[in-house]
Parts: C-alpha cells; sequence; structure tokens
C-alpha cells in the first residue's frame, strides 16, 4: 500500500511539474523577394525558438532553410511552446518585438556561378501578422514579410 501511495504521490508531483499550458501555435511565412537576373538558391528564416530569444543567430536552431517558390516564400513553422499568450496576434507580436528588434533573414544567391549570401533585416514595422483559422491542431499565424527588394 505504502508503494503505491508513494507512486501516485510521485505521479502527481511529476504532473504538476512538468504540465504545460494549452495552445501550441504555428508561423507560416509568406513574402515575395524581387531581384535582377540572379538565382535564389535557399532562404534562411528565424524558427519560433528565435523570435522567443531562446536561440542565437548563429546557433543550429535559430533558423531554418527553404527552397523558395517562385522566388517566393512560403513555409510552415510549428512551436514546442504552449501558453495562452498565443492565442492573438497583438500579444504575439508584442512578445517578438520585445526579444528581437528585427528579423535576420539570409538568401543565398548564385551570382556568376558562385553561392554569395545576402542578409537583411527586416523591421517589425514592415511585417504585417494576422490569424488565420484552419483544421489543424493550434493556432495559425501569419507573417507576411511582403516585397523584399534586392539590387
Amino acid at each position: 500500500m505504502k508503494r503505491i501511495f508513494i507512486l501516485l504521490i510521485l505521479s502527481f508531483t511529476i504532473q504538476y511539474s512538468f504540465g504545460q499550458a494549452c495552445g501550441i501555435y504555428r508561423i507560416k511565412y509568406v513574402g515575395k523577394i524581387n531581384l535582377e537576373s540572379i538565382k535564389i538558391e535557399k532562404i534562411k528564416l528565424p524558427t519560433i525558438e528565435f523570435l522567443h530569444g531562446l536561440e542565437k543567430e548563429n546557433s543550429e536552431k535559430g533558423f531554418i532553410e527553404t527552397k523558395p517558390i517562385e522566388n517566393g516564400i512560403y513555409i510552415e513553422l510549428g512551436s514546442h511552446l504552449t501558453s495562452h499568450l498565443y492565442e492573438k496576434k497583438e500579444k504575439l507580436l508584442k512578445l517578438y518585438k520585445t526579444k528581437r528588434e528585427n528579423i535576420p533573414i539570409v538568401i543565398t544567391v548564385i551570382e556568376n556561378g558562385k553561392n554569395k549570401e545576402i542578409r537583411i533585416e527586416l523591421t517589425w514595422d514592415n511585417i504585417q501578422i494576422s490569424k488565420l483559422e484552419d483544421d489543424k491542431f493550434g493556432n495559425l499565424f501569419e507573417l507576411n514579410l511582403n516585397e523584399i527588394n534586392i539590387k
């Protein structure tokens, strides 16, 4: 009986200690890159962990790579983070702004047969965030990076 009681107490302690709030969320990056006669090889975008200030820019988990689709950006990321804070776009944007002044993006292009990285800092004022409805689990927010002009 003592063992069952100890296991029950241990179980409740673990559940209470490691329980999470409800509501994972996802972000979908969208945007367009305007380049003149240069081919885009790949795009590196910040992960949710980076936007939350949990990862550094040079860390392995700070960015995710994607291939452009007709010079466009389209990728969806899921968070492992949970909270009721991530239900409204205003609260999420406020959190991002307090953690990161700008969003860095790295675009790898092929110029004269060689790969070249172009780093761009986008300000939060030029990014629109909206909450989208879908039938998947968790909230979905779209981060529209709009048109990125590279000369």
